[in-house]
């Protein structure tokens, strides 16, 4: 991971391993790819995340950081692991922010055979506030494929908007 300045100059650079460490899972020492990375504009918070895993038949696992302020090389992060499936790897994870959560999809694979969509709702104050991270999460179809979750930018949406997912493509 490389953090600059908004000049270009490199304020901090750490391997995703050195960075998670701490969560007493595969986040610790076993990160496996597919990073992204979000601000929240209405919190003033980052997030980055990871997917995990120390044996290839599972457990699956995405870690997230949250920063602890708007400043991400010295305020400090929370750290969370999320198991997301004791045998099906999350694949091509996506996240959204939204003013009432942080919303996650993954492509479920068991070995390289297709196994749907699961979406996820994490609650965005856990985050920001380093409580145990609350979430509900079900899955889809093998008939949808690569759903991107609704990212706000911009003003407040009007109360009790919800955000949809995009879909990428069909299977």
């Amino acid at each position: 991971i490389g953090m600059y300045s908004k000049s270009g100059t490199q304020v901090a650079a750490f391997t995703f391993d050195t960075f998670f460490n701490g969560t007493g899972t595969p986040c610790d020492s076993a990160n496996q790819g597919d990073p992204v990375v979000l601000y929240d504009a209405l919190a003033d918070r980052w997030l980055i995340s990871d997917f995990a895993w120390s044996n290839a038949n599972g457990p699956y696992y995405e870690c997230f950081a949250a920063s602890k302020t708007g400043d991400p090389v010295s305020g400090g992060w929370w750290m969370y692991a999320l198991q997301t499936s004791a045998t099906q790897l999350g694949d091509y994870p996506k996240m959204g922010v939204w003013p009432d959560g942080i919303y996650m999809s993954v492509n479920l694979f068991l070995g390289n055979t297709y196994k749907g969509v699961a979406v996820w709702a994490l609650n965005r104050d856990d985050f920001y506030s380093g409580a145990p991270l609350r979430n509900v999460s079900f899955s889809l179809s093998t008939t949808q494929y690569s759903l991107l979750p609704a990212n706000l930018r911009g003003a407040q949406p009007p109360a009790g908007s919800r955000p949809t997912c995009l879909a990428l493509g069909a299977k």
